[in-house]
């Protein structure tokens, strides 16, 4: 592993915009932030060709409106149990003032006689208990291991029995240290690969939206399934009209969505229909390897008392991705790192086993080259996996100190830029031949540390503030001409509402002495500001005062937006066009104009 010289913002004279401003866009290489809507910066944004989009909204929680909603006696059960124990109650009272004393001794009575068989019935039940036990162990350790643990996996008190609630906890340990937090509403964010759509999927409704950002509208439909529980990941099938894969509990929801007929009428006959604000016909198929079987198995009719709860299993998928044709689907698991491979238009599943089967090794990432002849796979393990498409051999890196977050391929397929979790390194795996070699090594491209930077307020006050972090995630543009890193909030982090965006050369990799910079520090990205919070006058003798007033002093955290998710729109004719998903469940657009400048070089 080597590593290239690295020039930092502050080498550079960047610094970040102050905490009342946001980013509107990126023009002639610098960034337009923008402290109100009466900024005269905007103006000469548009002016000089920049555009600015709206920003869109998703709340918290969601009142969804159901064709039928479902019947449940739940609520009904606090209040029928409290009658009972009062009617129980009353008649106890009664009881009690009507009867005396003869009574109240044949009563002692038969409850002593009670106590007395039920502690018999409890002691021959324990001595059953224990033959039945030591009767199981002698028939278990008889028996190869995996029959036995086929058979005794849920028998209470065998061997096997505490081998499968052993693999359980590690598979919840491993559950969890594959699924980052996610902070606010959004917890996965689609594009679609010809369209201006994207679908936006709800953390806790565990549905999905759709936008049009040509038409500035929401889609009448909002895409929810029964099954659709836990959903991880997205991705819209290329060249395939509008069908969207959702990766959750129970394995891949496929929506196939139609456009509606007033939509299809007016669209020109040259390209497909779009969406608009109409309703439109959408129904789903369930791709799930293996098939769901025992809690997890599909009811044949979903009704009031038939609602399922889904659990983690083989099945549960973590990260999806298409090929480039649309003809594959390739999925990773929850809770094990072999990935499968789905031939669409069948619906028949490939598995690839090679990365481990328990959780420890779960799939956090994958993603196709652009050229469809690599794939690249990141464990819970600590691995990285290089494949070639062609006969599915592999190549491994496993020498990091911690998972590899995130990453992205560049749009000629010669290189992956990646960070490690907790670390402040960029790095990129290098392909140096044509596919199918595996021919390639793992370099530092750049780092950022946290440090302070200078940054003047709006009455023109400079002050020095802690930028940055450890790297949560990377997005590099279709065209490879920016890569945007967000910060992780850890004990070295700083002002984590910033991206930092960098200038790529990925053709600086391949030359010789390592003295060029693949990436260039560009600019800060600054998200909507939440604007003040409310805040409890305390005075200075209560206890909490002096306390909270040093948090502050440490860290702002009061106001600043957090990205949750970032990306890149597939298609921008201007340069690139930046996602991102705050924490407060706001979405914005941010372009970077830059088409006019490659063309002339």
């Amino acid at each position: 592993m080597c590593a290239y010289r690295a020039t930092t913002f502050e080498e550079r004279g960047i610094y970040p915009p102050p905490k009342e401003s946001v980013t509107v866009g990126e023009a002639d290489l610098k960034f337009i932030h923008l402290r109100d809507g009466n900024d005269p910066g905007l103006l000469q944004y548009v002016r000089n060709g920049g555009i600015a989009f709206p920003h869109i909204m998703v709340p918290d929680t969601l009142q969804l409106r159901s064709v039928s909603q479902p019947y449940s006696d739940a609520n009904a059960l606090p209040n029928a149990a409290s009658v009972l124990r009062r009617s129980s109650g009353d008649q106890a009272e009664t009881s009690a003032n009507t009867k005396e004393g003869g009574l109240q001794s044949t009563l002692s009575t038969m409850v002593s006689h009670a106590a007395w068989l039920w502690n018999a019935k409890q002691n021959i039940g324990e001595a059953i208990d224990n033959i039945k036990t030591q009767s199981l162990l002698a028939v278990e350790s008889w028996l190869p291991g995996p029959l036995s643990q086929v058979i005794f996996s849920h028998v209470s008190g065998t061997a096997s029995a505490a081998k499968a609630d052993a693999l359980k906890i590690e598979e919840a340990e491993g559950y969890r240290s594959m699924l980052a937090k996610t902070e606010g509403p959004i917890s996965c964010v689609a594009w679609h690969p010809h369209r201006s759509l994207i679908a936006i999927a709800h953390h806790a409704a565990d549905c999905i939206f759709i936008y049009d950002l040509a038409n500035d509208t929401w889609c009448a439909n909002v895409l929810q399934n029964a099954y659709m529980k836990g959903i991880s990941c997205m991705a819209w099938q290329p060249n395939c009209g509008y069908t969207l894969a959702v990766g959750c509990i129970t394995g891949v929801c496929l929506w196939n969505i139609v456009p509606p007929s007033s939509a299809a009428e007016t669209a020109d006959v040259q390209k497909a229909p779009g969406l608009g604000s109409g309703q439109f016909s959408a129904w789903m198929t369930m791709l799930s390897f293996p098939p769901l079987s025992g809690a997890n198995q599909y009811p044949s009719q979903l009704s009031a008392s038939n609602h399922p709860v889904f659990h983690h299993t083989a099945s549960s998928v973590s990260a999806i991705t298409f090929s480039r044709n649309g003809q594959w689907l390739i999925t990773g698991h929850q809770a094990h790192g072999h990935l499968t491979v789905w031939d669409v238009a069948l619906g028949t599943a490939t598995p690839l086993k090679r990365s481990g089967s328990t959780s420890r090794s779960a799939t956090l990432q994958l993603g196709i080259s652009p050229d469809d002849r690599y794939l690249v796979t990141t464990h819970a393990n600590g691995q990285l996996r290089l494949w070639e498409t062609e006969n599915w051999a592999s190549q491994v890196w496993s020498d990091f100190k911690t998972n590899v977050v995130q990453f992205a391929w560049s749009p000629d397929s010669k290189a992956v830029y990646f960070a490690c979790e907790g670390g402040h390194d960029i790095y990129a795996l290098v392909l140096y031949k044509m596919a199918p070699s595996l021919d390639a090594d793992v370099t530092v491209v750049t780092s950022f540390e946290p440090h302070a930077a200078t940054v003047t307020d709006e009455d023109g006050d400079s002050k020095r503030i802690h930028v940055g972090g450890a790297i949560k995630s990377l997005a590099v543009d279709p065209r490879g001409q920016r890569l945007v890193v967000s910060f992780d909030d850890d004990s070295t982090s700083g002002d984590i509402s910033l991206l930092a965006v960098y200038l790529v050369d990925t053709e600086a990799l391949f030359r010789a002495g390592g003295d060029s910079n693949a990436l260039m520090p560009l600019g800060y990205i600054r998200g909507p500001n939440w604007g003040k919070q409310p805040q409890v006058e305390r005075q200075p003798s209560d206890p909490t005062h002096k306390a909270e007033k040093a948090a502050k002093n440490r860290r702002v955290r009061v106001g600043t937006p957090i990205p949750s998710w970032f990306g890149f729109a597939p298609n921008f004719e201007s340069g690139s066009l930046l996602t991102v998903a705050w924490a407060n469940g706001k979405i914005s657009f941010i372009p970077s104009l830059f088409a006019s400048r490659i063309s002339k070089q």
